[in-house]
């Protein structure tokens, strides 16, 4: 016989982990299923903007975020063709800091506090079909488990598998971008109390990248570029060539100078900007990078996800309340997610697919150089606390970027 439970959560990242944990202690029961075990190591640059670790903090993991082997970042560099740019984590309720965590410890850490809330883990799981009834209502899973196909009943399944096609045609979009990181020991950088963002002209003379060196507190780095998938069509380049070129920029291998790898670069693709993906059916939503909750400046992706699975869990707990499952109530959870976060979102996918590259707009970058107030505004983009546009409160120094443009 099936085993049965109030809700399904396909996928232990982030996304899937904290639907579980507050859909448990919200008094669901819960079963939640990964194809693989953990820990497990996933590629990811391992930043954590202020707003992603006020989410762990949520879920009681404030502490363990500060352990002096954690990186903690209070500012960003950013380096351009034209510009350096220094400025503070813009001051907002998330906190004065973020983090630089290997999400191979990220994600164990978020698993094991859903676990510990009361949701039935089950590793070694991989969901393979969404079962509907023939009225078309979901009614579970079917899984592969130890070679074995399995069945799991459930009136509600949350997607959390990323980029995994396990929610069917329909509801996720393509990638959009891909990226590149490897870890080095001693890396000699400066201010690594910041987060290194490089804009090269290599990256971006034919569409959309960046380089980044984040350190972590142990000494070691996280050194990595990524690109858009348009930027591969036109070029007809790979992203290996753009990360190791990326690793040939002089100041960098300045910087990587009797710096000591470990282990293989590791790459990755995601779908950013919340553009194109369906977020709920009848009986399906989905969270994270599934739901394509992927900042499309920053690429930054766990706070995202936990905030979707904290949003999917409170309307998991509607659904149930309520006995009804339709597209018409789990439209809530699409709509709230939509006002919290779309204006940052579309409007960063805006400015990266429209314009077609980003040396166009080194102009801006040199004017926000100069002007604090555009920097701290230009920042705030990046980590998602504001949406692009509003650098539109600072005409002036778009006027200057507007006639240095025109000029070149």
């Amino acid at each position: 016989m099936a085993e049965r439970a109030d809700v399904i959560v396909v996928g232990a990242g982030p996304g899937g982990s904290a639907t579980a944990y507050y859909a448990t202690r919200a008094g669901l029961s819960v079963l939640l299923l990964d194809r693989q075990s953990f820990p497990r190591d996933k590629t990811c640059g391992d930043g954590l903007m202020p707003h992603a670790s006020e989410e762990l903090t949520l879920m009681g993991l404030g502490d363990w975020l500060d352990e002096p082997a954690h990186g903690k970042f209070s500012g960003f560099s950013l380096y351009t063709q034209t510009s350096y740019l220094r400025q503070k984590v813009p001051p907002t309720l998330h906190g004065p800091h973020g983090y630089v965590i290997p999400r191979e410890e990220t994600d164990a850490r978020l698993l094991g506090r859903a676990e510990e809330a009361g949701a039935d883990f089950r590793s070694g799981v991989r969901a393979t079909k969404l079962l509907r009834s023939s009225a078309g209502n979901v009614t579970g899973v079917e899984a592969i488990a130890d070679g074995e196909k399995v069945r799991y009943e459930a009136p509600l399944v949350v997607a959390a598998d990323g980029v995994g096609g396990f929610a069917g045609e329909g509801m996720k979009a393509r990638q959009n971008s891909v990226a590149r990181r490897q870890y080095f020991r001693n890396v000699s950088g400066p201010n690594k109390e910041d987060l290194h963002i490089f804009i090269t002209k290599d990256m971006n003379e034919r569409g959309a990248g960046y380089g980044w060196v984040f350190y972590f507190g142990d000494g070691r780095a996280n050194v990595g570029a990524g690109v858009s998938t348009k930027t591969l069509d036109r070029t007809g380049r790979n992203l290996k060539d753009y990360f190791d070129r990326f690793l040939e920029e002089p100041e960098l291998a300045s910087w990587l100078e009797g710096a000591e790898p470990e282990g293989p670069a590791k790459s990755w693709s995601l779908k950013m900007g919340m553009w194109g993906a369906k977020r709920h059916v009848q009986g399906l939503m989905s969270v994270g990078d599934a739901a394509s909750m992927i900042h499309p400046i920053s690429g930054e992706g766990v706070g995202y996800a936990i905030e979707s699975g904290r949003l999917a869990a409170a309307w998991a707990h509607e659904a149930h309340s309520r006995g009804d499952y339709s597209t018409r109530v789990l439209r809530g959870y699409a709509t709230q997610l939509r006002q919290k976060r779309a204006k940052e979102h579309l409007s960063g996918y805006a400015l990266t697919n429209l314009v077609p590259n980003l040396q166009m707009i080194e102009p801006l970058f040199k004017a926000c150089e100069q002007d604090p107030g555009a920097r701290l505004t230009l920042i705030e983009g990046f980590t998602g606390d504001t949406p692009v546009y509003s650098l539109l409160k600072h005409p002036r120094s778009l006027g200057r970027a507007v006639k240095a443009a025109l000029k070149s």
